[in-house]
């Protein structure tokens, strides 16, 4: 289960964030190209959200846009029972207008 860290007050409702999950794959995890393919399995992510491939540095990740309330998307549980365990990096950011 992914943890999202408390935001600071800031006076005003962020709106939109945009969260980045990643994974580093290595000799315990699938192969990029067996994600891949199985990525096409899964439901599509709502737009502008979209999967993330880099076959070069064997990384496979999630680009979320979503409101601040919304809870995690199942993709993202989906993936990381694809990949076997919790992701190498979550972040969370507020996209700014």
């Amino acid at each position: 289960m992914y943890v999202v860290a408390p935001r600071r007050a800031t006076g005003h409702d962020p709106g939109v964030i945009v969260r980045l999950v990643l994974w580093r794959l290595d000799e315990r995890t699938p192969p990029v190209e067996e994600l891949r393919d199985r990525l096409d399995e899964l439901e599509p992510l709502p737009a502008p959200s979209t999967f993330l491939v880099n076959e070069g540095a064997e990384q496979v990740g999630v680009l979320v846009l979503a409101e601040e309330d919304d809870p995690p998307l199942p993709q993202l549980e989906a993936l990381r029972d694809l990949v076997g365990r919790e992701p190498d990096l979550y972040e969370e950011y507020e996209a700014l207008s």
